[in-house]
């Protein structure tokens, strides 16, 4: 019996939710990402620092973080927002007023305008 050889990377290693903690004027916000091990979790948070001009707090698995963190969904690295495109890290998303859609945007604006163009009767 022959066994199947993995042909991709992402079937031999799963990659894992991390968190990290960065400051920015004074003001902390954690984000998740996902990644294969700590060297590329470090890379991409210090890649993502240096990018954004951010100071890292800390990263970790976030199944090796408290119940504080573990039962709480984070907002993405970098989001996009759905109206303009534009990628956005530092804000909190701003959902969509219609609960059944899960679009995220970067601001109140894109989202009003989304609303009232995709949900408005």
């Amino acid at each position: 019996m022959r066994t199947k050889v993995a042909r991709n990377e992402e079937d031999i290693i799963p990659a894992e939710k991390w968190l990290v903690s960065f400051r920015k004027n004074g003001r902390e916000f954690v984000r998740q990402f996902r990644a294969e091990g700590y060297y590329e979790a470090y890379d991409t948070v210090l890649t993502h620092a240096e990018k954004r001009n951010l100071e890292v707090l800390w990263f970790k698995e976030k199944r090796n973080c408290g119940s504080k963190y573990l039962n709480k969904n984070y907002s993405e690295l970098e989001s996009i927002c759905i109206y303009c495109r534009a990628i956005f890290n530092e804000t909190e998303p701003v959902p969509c007023y219609d609960e059944n859609c899960n679009a995220i945007f970067c601001s109140k604006r894109c989202m009003q305008e989304h609303f009232k163009f995709r949900h408005k009767t």
